[in-house]
């Protein structure tokens, strides 16, 4: 059985690499996500083994924000601790350091050097060889504020030498130095391999914190000494609000940091990857249903010769398995290209990143073969099942057919899902938010299956409806009555396709709605300011200083922001100056009022304020890197997109741990002056801050559309793949109909149809099947789409919008994607001999 089952799959080579394709596409995601997170991460971990200071102690953070510049004032240790960890008995020597995310390099054109994503970090010049993260390649160390040194993968990037002179941009001023030395990139922590600046140690401080302080202090322990008991002595004298940690503990929690930051990206693929694999399940239990009618009499025949159910079930399944192993090293070697692909584009960039090879672990491989084969044989079994229900009786007539399930279990299954949701959608009404979010994504699911369970006892009357605008001629009723004739293989094929379109027109909603939703969030909160000063990453406050005093400017107001967290929930804090929510920024109280602001108290949205559970007149705690605070609560305003957080004034902002950096500068323009001649001014005097840009309220607003569009657009792109996917399966179908239907095809030869209308019999069917799935997949994704801008209306989507012309669009393209589907199966047709085919059994 096991040969006959091989035998089949070689005698059948069309229909084993279509169904291959599918488990190839699928796995290649989860091969390449796994192997290529796995060796970026193994190669970074190299660095955080070979921490170059004994013990290293840091301060504890309260609250632990995103890595770069995130306008939160980062916690300091002082050089008077350094001091007294350096009479601590077995201290060899101590050096504090200092480094921080946020700095930039110009290059020569005046514009930011691109780091490819990598945050620059600067820092204080060593001044203890034996702890110093870097080598010095070349020159001298710098000395003072004319003077830095750089990294060489950035020097040689940018094209800069010792004696050059180099803007660069800190978190506190823009200034021109010289460069002096070249280094080797920082080789532990999380700042390796990425663009590095240095300054002299006093320098450092001037322009990272604008104050004294060190993020962490390095020791070197004395030769035969315990590095364990030295390091506990250490943290008797520090308390308790630093860390004290030996050099293991420090390459420890960096490999955890690396594998909780490539979590998340390797997430995002494989489920890109179950969506790839779900809807070429859909292919491959369309093709074995298929292939086990087909071969129905060859099947009862085995069972007439001896062989038990069984052993039937055991032959298709053995088919299925060659399938799913086939596809599974194909996919897995798939996956190893692209990720050394990705592996070569990174080494290509020069970022310093470390190299690793491809980490190719037991744990991956055994992955792609388990969801591989596991999804191949799943798809299969219901048609191997049926095929051992065959009688051996059957073999002696000539209409032999599969035993099949009734529809009415699957109208049940079905009914009980679509009822589920019908239950599940008002609950989301009445929740909003997140949580109304996570339910009708459930529901969403759902209705997708139970479509899907459904789909056969309505695609008969759709198939005819969505035809019937073709006309009546022979090819297209002939097109038509092979579409209806059976309804779950029509149904099947059309599922993988509905199922990538609910998706794809689900998301054009949410984020057509997103984009009205910003117009009309910017055009009622941004009020009298004319002009919007703001970049990517927080800026120095020298820029608000500069726009004040442009001729035509009439007011500046500063808007800061931080992360925090009120009572355990991840919040955004917001500072703001006086007046700032009197005019530039158009608010609305639902209660309270703004002037609990001057006294250190705080205001909120109403949608924050609702999914915290915040009451005006209570107290709460609010944790930042500093810290814990108390706040009251004396203000709820209406959901406003511009300040979507907790807002403070800006001297409990600082108070609570914000930075000197501004994120937004809301300009007023003196009455009676141009606005854009005002604009034109402020950006001229700007030039050494070329990161920031200079907008009116219409060019803001297309600014705040691109992430939107960016998300949508990679998306899209990936889920193209399960359109492919759904297109092989049209393929799939038509083809395998060809084989099936050979006598019938040689028959309608021979009594007078021609080659163009065999084709366009196969168009007609697979433009019926394109339709079904796609307005199948339109209807649930539009509604759901709409669904979800109801329930996030308090929370950033307070407009629908359905952008109808592009939904057309898609059906148009399906109907055309049907038509291409069709070209290779018809023409494979056409050339059918017609003798053969009336002969064929």
């Amino acid at each position: 059985m096991l040969r006959l089952g091989l035998r089949s799959v070689l005698a059948h080579r069309l229909r084993f690499v279509l169904c291959t394709v599918a488990v190839v596409l699928g796995v290649a995601f989860v091969g390449g996500a796994l192997i290529f997170t796995d060796t970026l991460s193994a190669a970074l971990k190299k660095n955080f083994a070979g921490s170059p200071a004994d013990i290293t102690v840091t301060p504890v953070e309260a609250f632990r924000s995103n890595a770069g510049l995130s306008g939160a004032r980062p916690a300091t240790l002082s050089s008077d601790l350094a001091n007294q960890i350096a009479n601590v008995p077995g201290v060899a020597g101590t050096d504090p350091q200092l480094l921080a995310a946020g700095a930039q390099v110009l290059g020569s054109d005046g514009q930011p050097t691109d780091a490819f994503g990598l945050p620059t970090y600067a820092g204080s010049w060593p001044r203890d060889a034996r702890t110093a993260t870097f080598r010095v390649l070349d020159g001298k160390a710098p000395w003072g504020q004319h003077e830095l040194a750089l990294d060489q993968p950035t020097a040689k990037r940018e094209g800069y030498e010792i004696g050059d002179q180099v803007k660069v941009v800190t978190p506190v001023k823009a200034l021109t130095a010289t460069l002096t030395a070249v280094t080797s990139p920082n080789t532990s922590g999380p700042s390796a391999g990425a663009p590095l600046i240095t300054f002299d140690a006093a320098t450092a401080q001037r322009l990272l914190l604008g104050r004294a302080g060190w993020t962490s202090i390095t020791v070197s322990v004395e030769p035969g000494q315990d590095v364990q008991a030295v390091t506990q002595a250490i943290a008797k004298i520090v308390g308790k609000n630093v860390s004290v940690r030996t050099a293991a503990q420090v390459a420890a929690d960096s490999e955890n940091a690396v594998d909780n930051t490539f979590g998340g990206f390797t997430a995002i693929l494989l489920l890109f990857a179950g969506i790839a694999l779900f809807v070429g399940t859909f292919l491959i239990i369309n093709t074995f249903a298929m292939l086990v009618a087909q071969r129905s009499r060859e099947l009862a025949m085995v069972r007439a010769i001896g062989a038990s159910r069984a052993q039937v079930t055991f032959t298709v399944l053995t088919e299925a398995f060659v399938i799913g192993v086939a596809g599974s090293t194909l996919g897995l070697l798939l996956g190893a290209a692209v990720a050394a692909g990705l592996q070569a584009f990174y080494k290509s960039l020069d970022l310093a990143i470390p190299g690793a090879n491809l980490q190719i672990s037991a744990a991956t491989v055994i992955a792609c073969y388990v969801v591989g084969v596991g999804i191949t044989l799943f798809a299969a079994y219901p048609a191997a099942r049926r095929a051992g229900q065959l009688s051996p009786v059957a073999a002696m007539r000539d209409d032999v057919s599969v035993p099949e399930r009734s529809l009415l279990v699957r109208l049940l299954i079905g009914g009980f899902l679509l009822l589920m949701t019908a239950i599940l959608v008002p609950i989301a009404f009445t929740l909003q938010g997140l949580s109304a979010t996570i339910l009708l994504a459930l529901g969403a699911a759902l209705v997708l299956v139970g479509v899907i369970m459904t789909s056969p006892l309505i695609s008969r009357y759709a198939v005819r409806a969505l035809i019937a605008p073709f006309g009546r001629k022979a090819p297209v009723t002939l097109g038509r009555r092979n579409a209806e004739r059976n309804p779950r293989r029509t149904s099947a094929t059309a599922s993988a396709l509905m199922i990538s379109l609910a998706l794809i027109s689900g998301l054009v909603v949410i984020a057509a709605s997103a984009k009205a939703s910003i117009n009309q969030s910017l055009q009622d909160a941004i009020g009298t300011a004319e002009l919007l000063v703001s970049s990517d990453e927080p800026f120095s406050s020298q820029v608000g200083d500069t726009v004040a005093k442009v001729p035509g400017v009439a007011s500046v107001h500063r808007v800061r922001q931080m992360p925090g967290e009120l009572d355990g929930n991840r919040i955004t804090v917001a500072g703001i100056d006086d007046g700032t929510i009197d005019g530039p920024i158009t608010t609305t109280f639902d209660s309270g009022s703004a002037d609990g602001l001057k006294a250190g108290d705080a205001v909120v949205p109403r949608n924050l304020a609702r999914q915290l559970g915040l009451e005006v007149g209570k107290k709460y705690v609010l944790t930042t890197t500093t810290g814990k605070h108390t706040l009251r609560l004396t203000g709820i305003i209406a959901p406003n997109r511009q300040l979507n957080a907790v807002i403070l004034a800006m001297p409990a902002f600082v108070q609570a741990g914000g930075a000197g950096t501004d994120n937004t500068l809301y300009v007023e323009v003196a009455d009676g002056t141009d606005p854009g001649t005002v604009g034109l001014a402020v950006a001229r005097q700007l030039t050494d801050y070329p990161a920031v840009r200079v907008r009116d309220q219409q060019a803001y607003a297309q600014t705040q559309r691109q992430p939107i569009n960016f998300v949508l657009g990679a998306i899209a792109m990936l889920l193209t793949l399960a359109i492919l996917i759904a297109v092989l399966g049209i393929v799939n179908t038509l083809a395998l109909g060809v084989i099936e239907r050979t006598r019938e095809i040689g028959l309608l030869r021979a009594i007078g149809m021609d080659g163009p209308q065999l084709r366009r019999m196969l168009q007609v069917e697979a433009i019926a099947i394109a339709l079904l799935g796609a307005l199948l997949g339109l209807l649930i994704g539009v509604l759901f789409g709409a669904a979800v801008q109801k329930v996030m209306k308090e929370d950033g989507l307070g407009v629908l919008d359905i952008p109808v012309l592009q939904l057309l669009i898609a059906v148009l393209v399906t109907g055309a994607v049907g038509v291409l589907a069709a070209v290779w199966p018809s023409r494979r047709a056409a050339k059918l001999d017609v003798l053969r085919a009336i002969a064929t059994e």
